[in-house]
């Protein structure tokens, strides 16, 4: 039997590249199991998993679609106010996800990241004052995980008085490890589908500005979105805005935290931030592997035969580390360019906030360490907790005194 390499191990996350070594040496496929997927197949490297994410025709989410049960049927199980999430623009495939992302592309781009960065701003601001000066403190609750909630709720437009509230309900979803942990996450899920569902209609009769009033007001032809659809995607807003961007500012802050003159030189010249955000992303991979994929037909990929039905998951993180695709690959090299990594996707399933995230993080690191310069981690690196969370890689906590 080959050897196994456990994605989620506290050692794999601090320190991936025997792991990823080992997994490539055994393939550009490999079989793994994963927490709550089950058996898969798994890419190891950058070639696989770019032509496993941009062959739409071979690979579809939607199991559906490739002669399974569709996820309503595989997951009847799951309370009834759940089934309409399951038809998200994640998860959808070939026209379905053509429409849905024709009908939304254009409420996002409106919206403008440049208009949206006074807002994130002023948001990250208000957190960065928020921090107690006078004792330590954790980053990741006070402030990492905050910031992409409001921006969030900012981008949607939804009442600063309700904000909490929303807050509380979505942020167990960015604690799922484990099917006990979906289950905690399904209360918070049922109050926030029923505030939505209301809201939708009190957009309609108020016209309050926001993304949800462009959702609701959309039109393409005689097309728009129906309730179910609205509340799909307002969810996958949160879901995939929400504990990603998480995780990529946590990234950001621990290599800084760890190197006090490259933190210095992003302040000296901040038009070096976005290419070390970049490299952030490709050496840390806070997204290490996307949701899974269906084969449609027989099919080669990486120099294996699949069957109809298959399931493949590209490994984002064995892509962003192949030495075949990067040179010095297992460096981190904050100025690297070109740097076409993998972690937001690539194709028509391409995360759609790519640039809302790279903008939280790009003021999150100006100005945090424009006000404290000094802060710092009030342990070693090595022994802050790593996040236990499906597919994502980052520090569970973060805990820093801001302030000498």
């Amino acid at each position: 039997m080959k050897d196994t390499v456990d994605l989620h191990s506290p050692d794999f996350l601090r320190a991936p590249d025997d792991g990823l070594a080992l997994l490539r040496s055994q393939g550009q496929l490999v079989r793994m199991k994963l927490p709550i997927i089950g058996n898969a197949w798994v890419t190891t490297d950058f070639d696989t998993a770019r032509a496993l994410l941009t062959d739409a025709e071979s690979f579809v989410r939607n199991p559906a679609n490739a002669g399974g049960k569709s996820l309503e049927e595989n997951y009847w199980w799951f309370p009834r106010f759940i089934h309409p999430l399951f038809r998200n623009v994640t998860l959808m495939d070939g026209e379905d996800l053509s429409r849905l992302r024709r009908l939304v592309i254009g409420a996002f781009s409106s919206r403008g990241i440049e208009a949206m960065k006074p807002a994130i701003e002023r948001l990250t601001d208000k957190l960065i004052d928020d921090l107690p000066t006078d004792r330590e403190v954790d980053l990741v609750e006070n402030f990492n995980r905050r910031l992409p909630m409001l921006v969030i709720c900012e981008l949607l437009g939804i009442p600063e008085e309700d904000r909490p509230k929303i807050s509380r309900w979505m942020e167990p979803l960015g604690r799922v490890s484990s099917p006990l942990t979906v289950f905690k996450a399904l209360p918070g899920l049922y109050k926030s589908n029923k505030y939505f569902r209301a809201d939708f209609d009190e957009v309609r009769r108020t016209g309050r500005p926001g993304l949800i009033k462009e959702l609701v007001e959309i039109r393409d032809g005689k097309d728009k979105l129906s309730d179910d659809e609205l509340l799909a995607m307002v969810t996958a807003i949160f879901i995939g805005g929400f504990d990603t961007t998480t995780h990529l500012i946590g990234n950001c802050f621990m290599t800084l935290l760890q190197d006090r003159a490259l933190a210095d030189r992003l302040q000296a010249d901040p038009a070096q931030v976005p290419l070390f955000i970049e490299e952030v992303l490709r050496f840390h991979s806070p997204v290490m592997f996307t949701n899974m994929f269906h084969a449609t037909k027989t099919v080669e990929l990486g120099g294996r035969t699949l069957e109809r039905g298959d399931r493949v998951v590209p490994l984002l993180i064995g892509a962003n580390r192949d030495p075949n695709k990067f040179d010095g690959a297992t460096e981190f090299k904050a100025d690297r360019k070109p740097n076409k990594h993998l972690d937001f996707g690539i194709g028509v399933h391409m995360c759609l906030g790519t640039q809302l995230a790279r903008a939280e993080a790009t003021v999150a690191v100006n100005r945090m360490f424009a006000r404290y310069p000094d802060i710092h981690l009030t342990r070693p690196a090595d022994q802050v907790p790593m996040l236990k969370r499906i597919g994502l890689r980052g520090v569970a906590q973060m805990p820093v005194k801001v302030k000498a």
